[in-house]
């Protein structure tokens, strides 16, 4: 249906006079923060067309379906949301957020029974996608980051339930019921297989001084497997036990699965271990991997202390590949918000797979689906569209058997279809490889994959 409004400014609030909608919202106040959750649910996830006003009056004119979100409820054949405080702030404060239970999963910021959710839904998916919490002080991990085990999600039990996406199915599912008019957009379940090279070969692509000086480390070390098998590969008698890109081209485009390989660039660090990315081997794979994929940056590890270093290796895959980029998946999933976010977007990424704890598998963000990221220092939406991680294989590789392992993603893959989300998982090149140490490994990512054509075909 076609809108027909006029802005008006009264007060330093934007209201809005409808002439037809199929849906009016009033809010007692319009603040950066509503303007952004409502978006992100009515037009992201429902696309349904809605106008919001701050004027009673509108509000209250004759329409067939309207959400009244304020402190009390006006009327019994509105849809009635009682507000949180949280929306209508412009700061940024430690808080005691009340976890409670309703309709069988955990739920934020619950109220009364005078409400059609018993639960203020906006903000609570506000405080869950703001990633609210990590603006907070907080006690970082040894590289810096913050622990899957300070955040709500893991102390209340539902870091592994896509929360936000079962919020959203609850909101729709009663406004359907109060207003049968109303048409939703129907959620699909998607998939992104995602790899991150940071170091492309095992023996391939070093310089002399650093293929002698670790052949030397490996007669020290009486590594005569080692020794041989480096020999081999370097004079082209044996492929790289690394070089896993025929297989993955094969099954990506065999199975025509949408993927993504982050590559590190960086100038080299102890934590940054790639290959020079000026040798010819890395800009012919490169080439190589964007025949059948998407490619995007692996900002380093020092790019967290460092933001101007994230253009300057952008830059640098796109004159390996000869084309724009504009994804990225920071190094050791190392950020910090909003600075992070805030060079990507400065360096002209517009998609960021980051979103993912790095000892925990689980849902950050409390969604599988992507979305806007919101910066809570300078309120305000941005144009960062954030991909949420369900899984890194390292985070099982450090902790679990593969059978284990291989048990616990399948149940991330059903809890993600179950809610019409995007499954996204992080693999590394020689986790997939065909090399005695990760084999098994190998078998879990074709499990996988075969799960994933499975609920796709379902």
């Amino acid at each position: 249906m076609v809108l027909d409004f006029a802005k008006v400014a009264k007060k330093g609030i934007l209201t809005f006079y409808i002439s037809s909608s199929m849906l009016v919202i009033y809010s007692e106040n319009i603040s950066s923060r509503i303007d952004y959750v409502f978006d992100l649910v009515f037009k992201q996830e429902f696309e349904i067309e809605y106008s919001l006003t701050s004027d009673r009056n509108v509000f209250n004119a004759p329409q067939a379906e309207k959400i009244n979100y304020a402190s009390a409820r006006n009327s019994e054949t509105e849809f009635f949301i009682k507000s949180a405080p949280l929306l209508f702030e412009s700061f940024i404060e430690k808080k005691e957020i009340p976890v409670s239970e309703k309709f069988e999963t955990k739920v934020l910021f619950s109220n009364d029974g005078s409400c059609d959710l018993g639960f203020d839904v906006f903000s609570a998916i506000f405080y869950m996608v703001s990633r609210y919490e990590e603006y907070l002080p907080f006690t970082p991990d040894a590289h810096g980051r913050y622990k899957a085990s300070d955040s709500l999600a893991f102390r209340y039990h539902f870091l592994e339930i896509p929360i936000v996406n079962i919020w959203l199915s609850i909101l729709r599912k009663t406004l359907q019921k109060k207003f049968p008019a109303l048409s939703f957009k129907s959620s699909t379940f998607k998939t992104i297989l995602t790899y991150d090279i940071d170091v492309a070969y095992k023996y391939r692509g070093r310089s002399i001084g650093r293929m002698v000086g670790a052949m030397g480390k490996d007669l020290l070390k009486w590594n005569w497997k080692n020794l041989i098998q480096r020999k081999l590969t370097i004079l082209h008698l044996r492929k790289d036990p690394w070089d896993i890109y025929d297989y993955l081209s094969e099954t990506i485009t065999k199975n025509k699965l949408d993927s993504t390989f982050f590559f590190l660039l960086a100038d080299k660090s102890k934590h940054d271990r790639n290959l020079d990315w000026q040798r010819e081997v890395m800009k012919k794979l490169v080439q190589k991997i964007q025949t059948f994929s998407e490619t995007g940056i692996h900002p380093s590890y020092q790019s967290s202390q460092v933001p101007e270093k994230i253009l300057v290796e952008k830059q640098r895959l796109e004159e390996l590949g000869g084309r724009k980029i504009n994804k990225s998946r920071q190094h050791f999933l190392r950020f910090t918000l909003p600075d992070t976010y805030d060079a990507l977007l400065q360096a002209g990424i517009t998609e960021d797979y980051s979103m993912g704890f790095p000892a925990m598998h689980g849902f950050r963000a409390g969604t599988c689906t992507p979305f806007y990221f919101y910066n809570l220092k300078e309120e305000k939406a941005t144009k960062l569209k954030i991909f949420p991680v369900t899984f890194m294989e390292g985070t099982f590789i450090s902790i679990n058997k593969p059978d284990d392992a291989l048990q616990e993603m399948l149940k991330m893959i059903d809890a993600v279809k179950n809610v019409g989300g995007t499954f996204i998982s992080i693999w590394h090149n020689h986790t997939v490889s065909d090399t005695s140490e990760y084999k098994a490994w190998r078998h879990v990512h074709e499990q996988v994959i075969r799960e994933i054509l499975q609920c796709r075909s379902s």
